[in-house]
């Protein structure tokens, strides 16, 4: 099986791509390390994964994340054509309703979703800037993820794999609001024993057992400044 993943630009260095390689060994990364289009930006590259021409599935990654515990579960997960799998984002990234994923790990058919490519290409600065004008996210660059879960639901069925399995990290302070790290941790926590009846996210150093994907969200949430980090990628 292939993962794409983006890394463009110097936000995030070589050892982002040197982890997951290592963590993800037993599959043939493809990086895309340029924009595939003079108009596209940043992480809507990952729009280019949708018009490879294998019938076979792929994983769609973004590299702001670190897997755990019995993380291959997760990129083993089940799909058959028709369906798009993708993580839940139980910690609701934007306050618009109908919206139930995070654009950290996709994983489809690219001949499914070749409208989708087709569709993003036919007006690329429109669809970049729909979202943010809609105030469904926040920009200067965001939305792919609103994007691909409209255009799934279009065609495909969409699947999301347990909530349980993944979880929105901070590395410092909530990037959004500037909350305090512990107020913040402490919400998030509180949301994730919520919905998934799980006691804890993260205890003692440890995340809860269940978790296979750590995603810190945000452009300034970079993983490698937390604290812990290393604790999970030595």
């Amino acid at each position: 099986m292939k993962i794409v993943a983006v890394r463009i630009g110097d936000r995030y260095g070589p050892e982002y791509e040197s982890y997951l390689e290592k963590r993800l060994s037993d599959y043939e990364f493809i990086w895309i390390r340029e924009p595939f289009h003079a108009g596209v930006q940043m992480q809507w590259n990952k729009m280019w994964a949708m018009n490879l021409d294998i019938d076979e599935p792929i994983c769609v990654i973004d590299i702001d994340i670190i897997l755990i515990n019995d993380y291959k579960k997760l990129f083993e997960f089940p799909v058959l054509p028709g369906q798009f799998v993708s993580i839940p984002g139980w910690w609701r990234d934007t306050e618009k309703e109908g919206y139930r994923i995070n654009g950290g790990f996709f994983k489809y058919y690219p001949r499914d979703c070749r409208y989708i490519y087709d569709k993003f290409m036919s007006d690329i600065e429109h669809w970049q800037q729909y979202y943010i004008k809609q105030g469904i996210t926040k920009g200067p660059i965001n939305g792919e993820q609103y994007f691909v879960e409209d255009s799934v639901r279009e065609r495909l069925e969409l699947i999301t794999v347990p909530e349980s399995w993944v979880a929105r990290w901070c590395a410092t302070e909530d990037p959004l609001y500037g909350k305090d790290i512990k107020k913040w941790q402490a919400e998030i926590s509180a949301k994730y024993k919520k919905v998934t009846s799980n006691e804890y996210l993260y205890l003692g150093g440890e995340f809860h057992p269940d978790i296979k994907m750590v995603h810190f969200t945000h452009a300034v949430n970079l993983p490698h400044t937390w604290e812990d980090y290393k604790k999970f990628t030595d």
